[in-house]
Order: C-alpha cells, then structure tokens, then sequence
C-alpha cells in the first residue's frame, strides 16, 4: 500500500464522518427554527392585550403595535430560513438514500439550490426588517439611509444570485438538454 492510498483512506473517513457533523448541524439548526417559531408566538401573544388596549387608544399606539407584530413575522421568517437551510443540509449531505420525500420547493439537488432558496428567504428577512423600521417612522434621514442601504444589499445579493448561482443552474440545465 503507497502513501496515496492511506491519504485517500483518510479523506474518505473525513467525508464520512463529515456527515455526522452536518447532521448535527441540521438538527440543531431545526430545533433553533423551532425555538424561534415559539418566541414568535410569545411574541404574538403578548400583543394581543396591546390590542385589546388600542381599540379605545390613540393611534400612536397602533403603529408601536404594528411594529410589534412586524418584529413576530421576522422571527418567523428567520425560523423558515433556519427551517430551510437544515432541511437542505440534511438532504445534501446526510440522507444519501432520499428515504424521505420532500415536498418540491423543498428539494435540493445541489448546493446551488440551497443557496437560491437561502437567498429568497433573506431578501424576505431584509424586507420585513425595513417594513419594521419604516413603521415606525421616526428619522426621516435615517430611514432613507437605511433604505437605501437594504437596496443596494438587495441588489447585490440578486446580482449574485444571478451571475454565480443562477447561472451555474442554468448552465446545468443546457447541458442536460
């Protein structure tokens, strides 16, 4: 046996025990969804008396309200981008059998898939976050500064998407054609 065969059979346990590792990570990156699904719904719940209590108020009220059930749609938001990336990491990398059927837009082929669906779910994340503050409304200057600086994250990251990710895909499918 040479020394390219004992290196080789080095990488190969490195690979195989690089499964497990990803497989903790996607559990652990689920059960975090999970735990921020939960905080959404505490969050959810302890505006429903803000609620109660603005029906007879202001409407000053009414916007630190909506800005307060904006602040759960985030957290929710953030778990399915957690959700989605541990599903995906667990599909890639772990269950090498597909033994389980994911629903389509779930399916990943490739680690490009999971970047295309991580990156949807961000620009979603960075939209309510602006949403959240614009609600709120209270330096004009700074919102716009702020916007403005979520627009050019945005359009980079299509940008991105675009030319290194997309294309990739698309050159994947030419050549299956």
């Amino acid at each position: 046996m040479d020394d390219r065969d004992i290196l080789t059979n080095i990488n190969k346990g490195f690979v195989l025990a690089g499964r497990y590792f990803v497989a903790v990570a996607s559990i652990l990156t689920i059960l975090a969804a999970g735990f921020l699904i939960f905080v959404g719904i505490w969050e959810f719940v302890n505006g429903i008396p803000r609620i109660l209590n603005s029906l007879f108020s202001n409407e000053e009220h009414r916007l630190g309200l909506s800005a307060h059930f904006i602040s759960a749609i985030d957290l929710f938001m953030l778990a399915v981008v957690m959700f989605v990336m541990g599903i995906g990491l667990f599909e890639l990398f772990v269950d090498k059998e597909h033994g389980i059927l994911y629903p389509h837009w779930l399916r990943m082929n490739d680690l490009n898939d999971l970047k295309e669906k991580l990156i949807a779910a961000t620009v979603m994340v960075i939209i309510i976050t602006f949403l959240e503050h614009i609600v709120m409304w209270e330096k004009p200057l700074e919102t716009l500064y702020f916007g403005g600086s979520i627009a050019l994250v945005i359009v980079s990251v299509t940008f991105f998407s675009k030319l290194i990710v997309g294309g990739k895909s698309h050159k994947k499918e030419e050549e299956i054609k």
